[in-house]
């Protein structure tokens, strides 16, 4: 008894150690999915009230779930924690790591209705009190430009927030809040304040170039450091469900992110990018972008937008694109990838390419057929570490035709003459390979890959190959055993697989429903706001013949 005694917990151990261990275990309570837990160490002691209440708005976290998936944020949140952070206890804004929202929007009658207690004032508004607390943040801001471009501006912003529309709330936030680190959110097209604060920060940030740049319009001497919002985040992840349109304001919220001074990890879901995008991200200095790691999935882009993208920034480790092709053409070739990555070819570490390739995209397939695959210019990529593409793309080759036979996929070659062997295109430093949408064509060529590194004299790094082969092309027959391949080199693992249309298309990182309080919903697999179970699973699981229990006897899987 006296032993079972001795393994109680005993709450005054948690007050006997230090602060910033303390600290580093109610971070684990605010969570980013569900209901934070933080608060009942609020009301423990004061000792940990202090130490816990500036942990507690770390994270922000406003978006509501509906049948869609995606949802307006609350303006009663909002609402609240402005008043919390700025106004009762303004210390802690500065305290405040991540912000999460869903749809914001401008002000219209669906929204007010949603919210409005009839006979009592609505919460969400602003007072005359809070009003001018928050107009001095504003002001402060964006009195650091003329008044003739911020005035009319920061008018409209007060009045929205006196209304308390979505918009104008969480723009401020992101404006008041100094250390924000990272910021999830899902496109909206009724936005106002939003669009101008992203557009504003990328301003604030060339004028500060400006100002040390002696001779300039700004570099007088006479002018201090520019004040610039969201300075400190570092990762931005944006997505929205909308499958026919796909994202249609990355060409306005991509470039503008790509401008915050501190960023490293860009990720979309269905990125649209058309010429505009081209235009706005060339508009960007070359290298100017701190961006190390971009993630595009289920995206479409011409090959204009993919190229001012990556010149944009300054030393790119890591680009993922995972292709959809039913809200734009497929106008992008693998050679287009190539041309866009090599400028960072002495950074980038890891590439992800899955161009869909069972899938007809009405290339010109005739006149261009050195643009489906990537070419001997690959070796360029030195740093290259790890590398999962199609074989087409890296082979010209495909493992049958198209499905979807169209006038001009009956015209698309299995085979491009003149396309480079493995051997001759892969980078000598290459540690990973996978291939997927393989046929039998490819084993030749990976048998010579093989006997190149088991002589010694070529891929000295090579541990891992990898071989998918998919559904549309084993229909003919194709199994394991006419894959005919003996590996021997010392530290080279060879992994062969075989998937089906369903594991296929589970790579291309589509929809799925989940239930969540008896309410289905639907969310992209790979969604940082509302995937809390699929995510971590699908980037584990892609690329492999194994079927996500999600998947199993169900038809929630929107292919």
């Amino acid at each position: 008894m006296e032993q079972l005694k001795s393994l109680e917990p005993n709450p005054q151990n948690l007050l006997t150690l230090p602060p910033e261990i303390q600290a580093k275990i109610f971070s684990h309570l605010a969570a980013s999915f569900g209901r934070s837990s933080i608060q009942p160490v609020l009301r423990t002691c004061k000792t940990l009230y202090e130490v816990a209440l500036p942990i507690s708005v770390s994270l922000f976290r406003n978006t509501v779930q509906n049948s869609e998936g995606q949802g307006p944020c609350s303006r009663i949140r909002n609402a609240q924690f402005l008043r919390y952070i700025l106004v009762s206890k303004p210390w802690l804004a500065k305290h405040v790591n991540t912000v999460i929202f869903g749809r914001i929007s401008n002000g219209n009658d669906e929204e007010r209705r949603a919210y409005t207690t009839d006979g009592k004032p609505d919460p969400s508004m602003a007072t005359d009190e809070e009003l001018v607390v928050y107009s001095q943040h504003i002001e402060l801001i964006l009195g650091q430009l003329p008044s003739d471009y911020t005035k009319g501006w920061y008018n409209h912003w007060v009045i929205d927030l006196k209304r308390g529309t979505s918009d104008a709330q969480i723009s401020l936030i992101l404006l008041a809040c100094p250390n924000i680190r990272t910021i999830l959110f899902e496109m909206s097209q009724h936005k106002s304040h939003f669009p101008r604060l992203l557009n504003l920060v990328r301003n604030l940030v060339e004028i500060n170039i400006s100002i040390h740049t002696p001779g300039s319009e700004w570099g007088d001497g006479n002018h201090p450091d520019m004040v610039i919002p969201l300075s400190n985040v570092q990762d931005v992840f944006h997505e929205t469900v909308d499958y026919s349109n796909g994202y249609s304001e990355f060409e306005m919220d991509g470039p503008d992110l790509f401008a915050l001074p501190r960023l490293r990890f860009y990720e979309c879901i269905l990125a649209r990018g058309n010429d505009t995008a081209a235009r706005r991200f060339g508009d960007l200095l070359p290298r100017s972008s701190s961006v190390e790691e971009i993630t595009l999935h289920c995206s479409a882009s011409t090959p204009g937008a993919l190229k001012k993208m990556m010149l944009s920034c300054k030393a790119l480790k890591k680009f993922e694109f995972t292709h959809h092709g039913y809200f734009m053409s497929g106008l992008m070739m693998p050679r287009d990838i190539l041309d866009a990555i090599l400028p960072h070819a002495e950074t980038l570490e890891d590439l992800y390419i899955n161009m869909e390739e069972d899938w007809d995209k009405g290339w010109n397939w005739h006149d261009c057929p050195g643009r489906l695959y990537m070419g001997t210019e690959l070796r360029e990529m030195r740093v290259l570490k790890k590398l999962t593409v199609g074989m087409q793309a890296l082979t010209g080759m495909l493992g049958a035709k198209p499905e979807n036979h169209t006038s001009v996929a009956h015209q698309m070659p299995l085979q491009v003459e003149g396309a480079p062997q493995l051997v001759d295109c892969l980078p000598e430093n290459l540690e990973y390979l996978k291939v997927r949408a393989c046929g039998l064509g490819i084993v030749n060529q990976v048998a010579d890959l093989i006997s190149a590194v088991e002589k010694g004299s070529r891929f000295k790094k090579l541990t891992y190959i990898g071989l998918l082969f998919n559904g549309w092309a084993t229909e003919k027959g194709v199994d394991k055993s006419q894959v005919r391949l003996i590996c021997n080199a010392p530290g080279l693992h060879l992994d062969v697989g075989f998937q089906d249309n369903v594991q296929a298309i589970y790579d291309l990182g589509r929809d799925i429903g989940e239930g969540e309080g008896g309410q289905p919903r639907t969310c992209n697999l790979t969604s940082r706001i509302h995937a809390q179970d699929s995510r971590q699973h699908y980037f584990e699981t892609r690329g492999s013949s194994e079927i996500p229990w999600y998947l199993k006897n169900t038809d929630s899987f929107q292919g």
